[in-house]
């Protein structure tokens, strides 16, 4: 294990300041300009302990509680801090609002004790503090408290939550990116400050991005207590605030859509989820839409959103989707595509015992023929699409890199990473004249960069000798067209890959496993057409019992 500086975190949010500070000058707002100049008028301790509360849950604290023992006289900094408004002591006025948050602070002895409810020990806490809630005045809570427990706010929350969520792009990350780097947990591949780019370009970009994120805290909160119509209006003022939504923002505000189209689904509430998913074109909102115009009887409206799949697919889901649904609507007997192509396919009896484990039975029985077999599934041809665009997904004059904690470039899941790469993927390709050359290039990435976090390399021994396996047997130009395929679209064609590799001296095949009350996908009917398409070996085995 590494042993981290006494005062690692301290190193780590400035590292995270200036870097907001150089990237993003032009962008904050007087409010965050102040709150840095006062940051920087602290002693070095006192900037310490502030930290130590922005790294915390919650933003009140017992002072009993704060026992660091790289900082000196901590009442001191207390007093430093709250002087320069850091943090605020307990009061009324200024913390009526925050009462859940408050009580949240003290231990069930604390509440019985602080309270005098000795007759309610053998309560669960959550009762207690509810019962508090609902008899006790507001004043009267932070009064009682007061006279027993010296508990602190920390101030300056939104400045701190927003400056990070500019380092980092988002709010699902945090400093413990840097602590999981500094264990050497987790290896990043290293850009050159200089080399990362700003993830926004106008103060706006941010913002917007923000104020998303915020509306799917407040989804969560109103989805169990809110009616339909409360909900819906909800919904109906949010999307007139964001009409001008950014490009930055637009696809996660796309994704709560989707979210709350579903849940009205689910509430058979037909009608709001329509309107919700007409007004979003990620998949598979049309689907959802389809089924739901149905269900109230819009079967024209159903039949032309099936046409409008079929003509112009998102992915092979809504493509097969609207064909099979296109016919299911019109009373026709219909079977799906994936279900007449499972029904042809080849079966094979295995021990009960891999009941649970058909991949690992279909293996079984395969080297029990003599072949050799293993997992080729996604993991690994994501492992070899990895290692062969390894520059590529990690070219930084293709600014799509942020801060150094990405794993992947910000673009990934965008139609545009293909069509911004698109030169250098197909030089690539066609640099290499055979399997040999290929492969080395391969090997050589993943010597040099093993251990390093990307977002489709596995790093394990048995992994690499599997695409190693898959590079000798697939001839050079039909496995280059597979990899073109997969950077083409890269959400939805790194899935579905068949199970399996079976393989001897002479041949190969790529199976895909099904057990009795397994079905096949449409994206693992997309790639089984696919490979028939370019002569590449693969089917469907399905398995039964002994």
């Amino acid at each position: 294990m590494v042993e981290l500086p006494p005062k690692y975190y301290h190193t780590n949010f400035e590292y995270l300041l200036t870097f907001v500070k150089d990237k993003y000058k032009t962008l904050l707002i007087e409010q965050e300009w102040r709150f840095l100049r006062k940051y920087y008028g602290l002693s070095e301790d006192a900037q310490c302990l502030f930290i130590r509360f922005t790294n915390r849950k919650g933003l009140f604290f017992k002072t009993s509680t704060l026992k660091y023992e790289e900082l000196q006289e901590i009442p001191k900094q207390l007093k430093l801090l709250e002087k320069q408004g850091f943090i605020s002591s307990l009061n009324f006025e200024e913390h009526k609002l925050w009462l859940s948050e408050i009580l949240n602070v003290l231990t069930k002895a604390e509440l019985l004790s602080v309270f005098d409810l000795k007759s309610l020990k053998n309560e669960k806490r959550e009762i207690i503090v509810e019962y508090i809630k609902n008899e006790v005045e507001a004043e009267q809570i932070i009064k009682l408290i007061k006279q027993k427990l010296e508990i602190i706010k920390m101030n300056f929350e939104q400045e701190v939550s927003f400056l990070r969520f500019m380092f980092f792009g988002n709010r699902s990350m945090d400093m413990t990116e840097f602590v999981l780097r500094d264990m050497g947990l987790i290896q990043y591949y290293q850009h050159s400050d200089d080399d990362l780019v700003a993830r926004f370009e106008t103060r706006k970009d941010a913002e917007d991005k923000w104020k998303v994120s915020d509306q799917f805290m407040i989804f969560e909160s109103l989805k169990n207590l809110a009616k339909d119509a409360e909900m819906l209006d909800w919904f109906n003022n949010l999307r007139l605030d964001f009409t001008d939504l950014s490009s930055v923002a637009l696809p996660s505000f796309q994704k709560l859509q989707l979210k709350l189209g579903k849940y009205f689904e689910q509430r058979k509430n037909f009608q709001a989820a329509v309107e919700i998913y007409e007004n979003t074109e990620i998949v598979p909102s049309r689907e959802r839409r389809a089924r739901c115009l149905v269900k109230l009887g819009f079967v024209d409206e159903a039949k032309a959103t099936c046409i409008e799949m079929i003509e112009f697919p998102l992915n092979v889901d809504e493509q097969y989707f609207g064909e099979y649904f296109l016919k299911t609507i019109d009373g026709k007997k219909n079977k799906k595509q994936t279900t007449e192509w499972l029904n042809t396919a080849d079966e094979i009896s295995i021990d009960r015992m891999f009941r649970n484990q058909v991949e690992l039975g279909g293996i079984d029985y395969y080297e029990s023929l003599g072949f050799s077999a293993g997992f080729s599934e996604n993991h690994t041809w994501r492992t070899l699409f990895g290692l062969l665009f390894w520059e590529i997904i990690f070219d930084p004059s293709l600014v799509s890199f942020h801060h150094p904690f990405q794993r992947r470039p910000s673009d990934l899941h965008l139609p545009e990473f293909y069509e911004k790469r698109k030169t250098q993927i197909h030089g690539l390709l066609d640099s290499f004249e055979n399997s040999d050359d290929f492969l080395e290039h391969l090997w050589l990435n993943f010597q040099k960069n093993e251990g390093i976090a990307n977002p489709f390399v596995v790093w394990l021994e048995e992994v690499w000798a599997m695409v190693r396996v898959m590079v000798l047997k697939i001839e050079i130009e039909k496995l280059k067209l597979v990899m073109l395929k997969i950077a083409e679209n890269l959400v939805e064609n790194s899935r579905g890959l068949p199970d399996l590799l079976v393989w001897s001296e002479s041949h190969y095949e790529f199976i895909e496993i099904k057990s009795p009350n397994d079905t096949l996908s449409n994206q693992q009917l997309f790639w089984l057409r696919y490979f028939k398409e370019l002569g590449v070996n693969a089917k469907v085995l399905r398995i039964k019992f002994d």
